[in-house]
């Protein structure tokens, strides 16, 4: 294989599955993380970021693929779907794609390239980040002047041009190249993959009831994109990603810091996961045994609680109980194998064992369908896991 199909190919089928998974087994921003750590793990592996360095540049993934979560996007599609709102939805799908990789690329190349640039440069980016989200959510998407959603039929909340704010504080501010080739590679490719995701659903409207839904297949589309735009971006600028010697350091208790974000969504402004969010990425780059829960064990407790939350019929204390054991464990093995390779299988395999429990813990109706999804899951898992970069055979080239 040309190494760079490699660094196109892993993560972008990486993150596919990702995307799949996060619009299954955990909606809204914290099931974002599940692509953004897995992606931020690809790039570590082709870019032999080790130890907790790699668990850095994860955590900054998770939050930063996290942040485009908050985004509402369902209207959105029903505007796509409707033939005299075709062409106004899809522009939103894609507009809306398009921030996602031009916020989530830059905060990913933050943490990679984060031994270039001054702490407190990155903290104050991380701040002006947080107010300028805030201040485009309220200047634009609040009073809805460009709106994308329902306007009289239970109109959703957006916050797309305030997550555009914050992404532009962060390039102003710093100034770096490398960041800005990732914005602009991302919000390409998320754009063609939103934007086209969607346009599966327009084709797709006279041929209901496909083996796979054409919502799944939007959203795996949408991240098989947004992961060759991050995979070639990092490929670009291969040579200026490499590691900074950093300490190894070691402290379980960092686990404790995961219920800071798990409820964020129940906060009541619209942008609240923003503002969690900025204090996670100063966690991460001022504490460093904290990063690789917050990309893992976070991550991993998230989609349990979603698995406890959509099972009411099941027993509630087994599962509760069920999601504190496991979680623990999963904190256990995060701090005992810290490399990239293991931590990506980790969450690749609990994930997507996860959403088969969800399909098949109790039985559905609609079994035929939920096979069908989970072989693929399965599938596209088993591809990204050959792809994988061996040791000491992914040295920068």
């Amino acid at each position: 294989m040309p190494p760079i199909a490699r660094w196109i190919l892993f993560p972008a089928l990486t993150m596919s599955l990702g995307w799949g998974l996060r619009g299954y087994i955990g909606g809204g921003p914290l099931g974002a993380m599940i692509p953004g750590a897995l992606v931020a793990l690809c790039l570590c592996l082709l870019l032999d970021r080790r130890g907790d360095d790699a668990a850095i540049v994860a955590a900054f993934g998770a939050v930063g693929i996290g942040f485009g979560g908050q985004e509402t996007y369902g209207q959105t599609i029903g505007l796509a779907l409707a033939e005299p709102t075709r062409a106004w939805g899809l522009t939103g799908l894609a507009l809306k794609g398009a921030m996602w990789g031009f916020l989530g690329g830059p905060i990913i190349a933050l943490a990679l390239i984060r031994d270039q640039l001054k702490r407190r440069d990155i903290l104050i980016a991380v701040a002006l980040m947080a107010i300028a989200t805030f201040a485009g959510w309220k200047l634009l998407n609040e009073p809805k002047l460009i709106y994308f959603s329902h306007p009289t039929d239970r109109p959703r909340a957006e916050v797309w041009f305030g997550l555009i704010a914050g992404a532009a504080a962060v390039l102003v501010w710093l100034r770096n190249r490398i960041l800005w080739d990732f914005a602009w590679i991302g919000a390409i490719c998320g754009a063609i993959g939103f934007g086209f995701g969607g346009y599966i659903q327009v084709l797709g409207k006279p041929y209901p009831n496909p083996l796979i839904g054409y919502w799944k297949q939007m959203e795996l589309f949408f991240g098989f994109m947004l992961g060759v735009g991050l995979g070639l971006a990092a490929w670009r600028n291969r040579h200026q990603l490499t590691a900074p010697p950093i300490p190894k350091q070691s402290n379980i208790a960092a686990a404790l810091l995961i219920p800071l974000a798990l409820f964020a969504d129940d906060m009541p402004a619209r942008a609240s996961y923003t503002y969690v969010g900025a204090v996670l990425l100063a966690l991460a780059l001022l504490y460093v045994p904290s990063a690789r829960h917050i990309a893992i064990t976070m991550t991993y407790c998230a989609f349990s609680i979603d698995f406890q939350r959509n099972k009411p019929s099941l027993d509630q204390t087994a599962l509760w109980t069920f999601v504190v054991v496991s979680t623990v464990i999963v904190a256990y093995l995060v701090e005992r194998f810290r490399e990239p390779a293991p931590l990506f299988l980790l969450l690749l395999v609990t994930s997507v064992v996860n959403s088969m429990a969800k399909s098949f813990i109790p039985s559905s109706k609609d079994l035929y369908h939920l096979i069908a999804m989970e072989t693929l899951f399965a599938l596209i898992a088993i591809s990204a896991v050959l792809l994988k970069p061996r040791s000491q055979q992914h040295q920068p080239a």
